[in-house]
Parts: C-alpha cells; sequence; structure tokens
C-alpha cells in the first residue's frame, strides 16, 4: 500500500502537475510558487513541477498520462494538469496539443513560440513580432531589461511586479491571432504565440481551504 492510501483518512493537499520541457520555465514556477503571498495562498496545494528525462512534447505528453494512472492508482488524483513546452525544433507539436486536449482527462498545454522567452518579454513590452529564433529574443531581454539574462538565473523576484503586465499583454495576443485561429492558422504557424499565461492564471485562481 502506497503512503497515500495509508492516509486516505487525512485531508490531503490539492495536487497539481506541471512537466516543463526547459530550465527557465521551471525558475519561473518556482519562484512564482515560493513567493511569499502566493506560498501563504497556496499552503494547501501540492505544486509540483519537474522536468522528465524525454522532454520532447510528445516525451511530456507520455509521463503525464503515466503520473496521471499512477496518481489515480493511489487514491491521490490531480486537480489539472500541464505540459510546458516551447517550439524550438521539436516535431509532433500539432499531435500533442490534440492528444492533449482530448485526452480524458484532459491535459492542459502551455505552448509557447519560438520560446519560453516571449512570456518574459510580456512582461516588458506588447509586441507580436516574429522571432526567427530564442535567441534574438533573449539579447532583446538582457539588452533592454535584464542584463546578464540566463535561463538558470533567479530572474523571478526581478520580473515579478510586472506579471500582471505579462497578463495583460498576453490576453492583447490572443485577441491579435484569433483571426488567424479562426482560418484555421496552426498555432506553429502563427507569427507570436504564448499560452503560459493560462497556466498562470490557473493558479492564481486557486484558493486554498
Amino acid at each position: 500500500m502506497t503512503k497515500y492510501r495509508l492516509s486516505r483518512s487525512i485531508s490531503l493537499p490539492e495536487r497539481v502537475l506541471v512537466l516543463c520541457e526547459g530550465e527557465s520555465e521551471k525558475v519561473y514556477l518556482s519562484g512564482y510558487k515560493n513567493e511569499d503571498a502566493n506560498r501563504r495562498r497556496l499552503s494547501r496545494v501540492e505544486i509540483e513541477i519537474y522536468q522528465p528525462k524525454d522532454f520532447s512534447p510528445l516525451g511530456l505528453l507520455k509521463e503525464a498520462r503515466k503520473k496521471l494512472k499512477e496518481a489515480k492508482k493511489d487514491h491521490y488524483p490531480y486537480k489539472s494538469v500541464w505540459i510546458v513546452f516551447d517550439r524550438d525544433q521539436h516535431a509532433h507539436i500539432p499531435q500533442t496539443i490534440h492528444e492533449a486536449h482530448t485526452s480524458d482527462p484532459v491535459i492542459n498545454v502551455a505552448f509557447s513560440l519560438v520560446c519560453f522567452e516571449y512570456w518574459i518579454l510580456l512582461h516588458f513590452e506588447r509586441s507580436r513580432k516574429l522571432y526567427n529564433n530564442c535567441e534574438q529574443i533573449k539579447k532583446i531581454i538582457e539588452k533592454d531589461y535584464l542584463p546578464n539574462y540566463a535561463k538558470t538565473m533567479n530572474f523571478y523576484p526581478l520580473i515579478k511586479s510586472s506579471i500582471n503586465t505579462a497578463l495583460e499583454n498576453a490576453a492583447w495576443l490572443h485577441q491579435q491571432n484569433q483571426p488567424d485561429i479562426n482560418n484555421g492558422v496552426p498555432l506553429i504557424n502563427l507569427q507570436a504565440y504564448t499560452s503560459f499565461d493560462l497556466l498562470i492564471r490557473h493558479l492564481d485562481e486557486i484558493k486554498s481551504e
């Protein structure tokens, strides 16, 4: 018997699982979770953030399904599950998004192109510019906003005060992209896109008992 089965009579924390492709996403989410106000608000929520060995889009999806089965078997299911990844040079992105959204239960997707740094950029400016690669975005962030930026640095405290700006800019970006999406343009072919804001909004809405 697992520890969860042994403690079924105990009120267990709500569980949220977030599987990340890269280091910067983990740094950001860990910073968010450990911020004083969020830590108090989420004191009765277990947010699990990690990067599996196979962090390709399909690898994240496979791991999410595995963790969901294990949690169900342990009688301690996840309230929500998210997979977080970028376009980069990955294959099978449309397939991954489709299979995640049609899974039972649904596996949520936080997808960015060309990379997660686009979400960071939205903390500072409203942009729908096409970037050919992540290095272009990183150079702008380092030059104009976060000197010495690196994916593994503890950058969240430096940008947390601008998170509402990022959410507003992401909402604007969704509106700009909606006509193309309505016309059948795949997400990976949009000029700029991120749905990482949906994950943050989801976490913001969680209330501890």
